[in-house]
């Protein structure tokens, strides 16, 4: 009876021992702390399956749209790769979105009218929209500048237009129509009568060239000198930047109204 009691408690003790250990080796190796991977440029679907196998688990906590990179990868991570971390601990990724980011146009600066240059550098700083020229057309006022905005086939923004409520993805292309100098159509003004000074100061204002300057042989002084004939003629139709040809006479015409 004595040696059986005391090999059960031999048994006992063995028992106590080897769970103590397991206990340990187990307690050990739960606390353990893993190097995390890296899931950065991953897709979700991927990370997570790497993630499960590691007894840790993908958490998506914000999305963001990338020009150029596909939705559903993994663009930032919270806790850092290749941070200590334990087991089951959760993993915060923000991750690239399928669809693009959309801004009304109400939301952008004023466009026309506004030198290209400084609009295409603010929408593709602020915003993310690129702009593209698509034609120029005459206007009175300084060239490069918009007159015109077209997205999607529709025009947004003109001298009348500027639609608001329109959404414009990020990433998307504007389309520009710019001002230029020459090109606009008016009626050829008569400078007879007028002296070089004026006719001159008239041309520059209307964005039209003297080109030959025909003088008689009175012209001594051209500033002084005045226009009696023209080509083209008065009232005919000209485009800015055309060259006009002048005739010139020292004499005042006889039949210049003296007002």
């Amino acid at each position: 009876m004595f040696w059986r009691n005391l090999g059960l408690i031999a048994l006992f003790l063995l028992g106590v021992l080897l769970v103590v250990i397991l206990f340990l080796r187990w307690y050990t190796h739960h606390g353990q702390s893993l190097e995390l991977p890296d899931y950065i440029g991953q897709t979700v679907e991927v990370a997570a399956k790497d993630a499960h196998k590691n007894s840790f688990e993908i958490k998506v906590v914000d999305s963001v749209f990338m020009v150029g990179k596909e939705g559903g990868v993994i663009i930032d991570q919270n806790p850092k790769p290749d941070s200590q971390v334990k087991q089951k601990r959760k993993i915060y990724v923000t991750v690239s979105k399928h669809s693009a980011d959309q801004i009304p146009l109400g939301r952008l600066p004023v466009l026309y009218g506004k030198s290209y240059e400084r609009k295409t550098k603010e929408l593709k700083q602020g915003f993310e929209i690129n702009t593209k020229i698509v034609g120029r057309k005459y206007d009175a006022g300084a060239p490069e500048h918009i007159l015109e905005v077209i997205y999607d086939g529709q025009t947004i923004v003109s001298t009348d237009v500027r639609k608001d409520d329109v959404l414009i993805d990020k990433g998307g292309t504007l389309e520009m129509i710019l001002s230029k100098e020459t090109g606009g159509s008016l009626s050829m003004p008569d400078l007879s009568c007028k002296s070089y000074d004026e006719a001159a100061f008239q041309m520059q204002t209307l964005n039209l060239i003297i080109g030959d300057e025909i003088k008689d042989n009175t012209v001594k002084n051209i500033d002084a000198a005045y226009v009696y004939n023209q080509v083209p003629s008065p009232e005919s139709r000209v485009y800015t930047g055309d060259t006009v040809k002048i005739y010139l006479t020292q004499i005042k015409p006889a039949d210049c109204n003296e007002n």
